[in-house]
């Protein structure tokens, strides 16, 4: 005997399943082929949001354990009692009508709900206060997608363990919720339960939670603080499911958490790289965003998000919106920003781009606070994309276990930033803990249609009596000028190093440069003044419990006193020249490279010149070659003879 569970929280399950079938087949043939994994007895946690992907099968040869890791690292504890594996369950059965599916479902609660009732122990790992939360929007899209299919019995103990969530998620609150993600995800989880028990207390508990969760965690450019594009995802998910749930309901939500759920998701469409996809910065992996995107657009009838969406729609926008999905996106018309490229200021995170195309060529720097335990040592950080592909990139997380691994994915060294005297800005304690993290200096940003420039800095080596600087000028011609100033407040020796990680691909030497061969894109990587190149292999870990081996360049510089480290990448598909030139002040001396420095960069007959001073601009005109001017960053073009000042 079976019977309906709750109140329809999502689109039509059937509806949903048809427009999945029809518009995305590989999301509905992967949902078949995890739940034929489970039948198996085979666990895979590799779903598109999957926290901590964990893509080698574990097997049970008899009944789950659900408390025990069987590779050590606890998260995938977590993640098995999170129980994405129902909700897969329930699309593979609303997409095939297999029974099997379904009886595997109802044999895994069954098994559950017997063997991991609520104990204090097990709040430290089945029933950690984010699994309860997670679990119950988990819970409650299966129950939708199996609804009418539960035995009464079976239905009556998964809603007396539903209440239990509930009561618990009241309790389990405190300062840590209302800043972390742990708050947000747990708030979205207890109004879900809220709304589907039909407890106004609880709906209204969540919302006052929830709100004072966005209101301390969101910054004022709309990035969560955290650093993590990943858990900013995971935030913005249970801010604006909250809503689009809400709203069905009929339940009025405060204001501020409309407004904190739409800055989090425009903020989203400033920081995702080509083709939509966050940056595996911090503890992040490569994730396609376009289902929040188009969530956001949907539910704040935003065209600027409508366009960040753009690209084929992911199967939960039809599971949350329904087949209609698409025509009501159309509908909206979508609109990109003037400028594409973009400064989120109050995190640090600035993206130059040369326009909006997925081939477009994006740069993205972080310049800002670390974050907290999710955060990594990656101040000055430069992340490079051209034709769609890593050129420079981030070495993402790769696990949470502490040790080596985790010890170097967080570091320095594996970001493309630099270190001095082999020590690091912002030392690692442990998996979530750090030693005075670095400070931060204050931006300056330009954007033109020419050219991007952008200067940061840190104080992490003030001991060692230095201040650290990059200033990157993004020429949207094809070019990509780094210009690393070390101010030394004496004459003690240092040295400096440089590290650029590749995308995978091969790296070649060809005497003062590096050339990078992607699959579609190809970069060149100059070095000017003097460092000592090596070339090597270094970890890339997109997603969670993965790993790859990619190129690494460092340069290596021995100084004293204060110097000025110039790099510049060509990303033209042209044999590419770059000169250094000659800076002249007004009286025609010439200055030394810690003061200013020229550049003349060459493609084909396309000719460029970039005038640098690395200090503020004095009384008189900088002069390099044929051209002079007055500022920080002068830019000298075919198009442009006179000049563009940058700063």
């Amino acid at each position: 005997m079976t019977q309906d569970c709750h109140p329809l929280l999502w689109a039509d399950p059937s509806a949903a399943a048809r427009a999945v079938a029809r518009c995305c087949p590989d999301a509905a043939r992967t949902a078949i082929r995890r739940a034929e994994e489970i039948c198996r007895g085979e666990y895979v946690f590799a779903d598109h949001w999957e926290m901590e992907h964990a893509p080698e099968p574990v097997r049970f040869a008899g009944p789950v354990n659900w408390e025990q890791s069987p590779n050590g690292d606890p998260e995938w504890v977590y993640a098995l009692n999170r129980h994405t594996m129902f909700v897969n369950l329930g699309k593979a059965w609303r997409l095939t009508g297999e029974p099997r599916y379904r009886d595997a479902f109802l044999d895994l609660l069954d098994d559950w709900l017997t063997r991991v009732p609520h104990t204090p122990e097990r709040e430290q790992t089945a029933w950690r206060a984010l699994e309860a939360g997670l679990r119950a929007e988990n819970w409650l899209r299966a129950l939708g997608l199996f609804s009418g299919e539960i035995p009464a019995a079976l239905l009556d103990r998964t809603r007396e363990s539903l209440v239990r969530h509930g009561e618990y998620l009241c309790t389990a609150h405190g300062p840590f919720q209302q800043l972390s993600n742990w708050g947000a995800i747990q708030d979205h989880g207890l109004f879900l339960l809220g709304v589907w028990a039909q407890r106004g207390d609880w709906q209204q508990l969540a919302l006052r939670r929830l709100t004072q969760n966005l209101h301390n965690a969101v910054l004022p450019d709309g990035t969560h603080w955290e650093q993590s594009p990943m858990y900013h995802c995971e935030v913005l998910h249970s801010a604006a499911d909250t809503v689009l749930v809400a709203r069905r309901a009929g339940i009025p939500v405060p204001a501020e958490l409309e407004e904190k759920t739409h800055a989090l998701a425009t903020a989203l469409a400033a920081w995702v790289m080509p083709g939509r996809y966050i940056l595996p910065q911090s503890d992040s992996d490569v994730i396609d965003a376009g289902d929040l995107l188009a969530q956001g657009a949907l539910l704040f009838r935003d065209q600027t998000l409508a366009a960040a969406a753009q690209g084929p729609l992911l199967e939960e926008t039809f599971w949350d919106f329904g087949p209609d999905a698409p025509r009501e996106l159309a509908a909206l018309g979508a609109r990109r920003p003037h400028c594409p490229s973009q400064a989120l200021p109050h995190s640090g995170n600035y993206m130059l781009r040369a326009g909006w195309a997925p081939q477009d060529t994006c740069l993205h720097l972080h310049a800002g606070p670390l974050g907290g335990g999710h955060g990594h040592a990656d101040l000055l950080h430069l992340d490079l994309y051209h034709k769609g592909e890593g050129v420079l990139v981030d070495g993402g997380r790769g696990t949470y276990v502490e040790g080596s691994l985790r010890r170097a994915l967080k570091s320095p060294a594996a970001h493309n930033t630099l270190r001095l005297d082999d020590t690091d800005f912002t030392r690692y304690l442990s998996t979530w803990g750090w030693q005075n993290p670095a400070e931060p200096l204050p931006v300056v940003f330009r954007t033109t249609p020419a050219a991007d420039y952008l200067r940061a800095g840190h104080l992490g080596y003030l001991e060692e009596g230095c201040v650290v600087e990059r200033t990157v000028v993004f020429l949207k011609s094809g070019w990509v000028v780094v210009a690393d100033a070390i101010r030394a407040a004496d004459a003690r020796p240092h040295t400096a190093r440089q590290y650029f990680h590749f995308g995978p691909g091969g790296l070649t030497r060809e005497g003062n440069a590096v050339c990078w061969q992607g699959t579609r894109a190809a970069a060149r990587l100059f070095w000017l003044t003097g460092q000592r190149a090596a070339l090597g292999q270094g970890m890339l870990a997109p997603r969670y419990n993965t790993g790859e081996k990619a190129p690494v360049l460092t340069l290596d510089t021995d100084f004293s006193g204060s110097t000025v480290l110039l790099t510049v990448v060509a990303l033209q598909d042209h044999p590419a020249q770059v000169e250094l030139l000659p800076v002249t002040d007004a009286s025609g001396q010439n200055l030394p490279a810690a003061t200013a420095q020229a550049l003349r960069l060459t493609c084909g007959r396309a000719r460029s010149t970039l005038l640098l001073s690395h200090q503020a601009p004095g009384a008189g005109l900088l002069r390099a070659g044929d051209h002079a001017g007055y500022g920080r960053a002068l830019l000298f073009t075919d198009d442009i003879p006179g000049g563009l000042c940058l700063a």
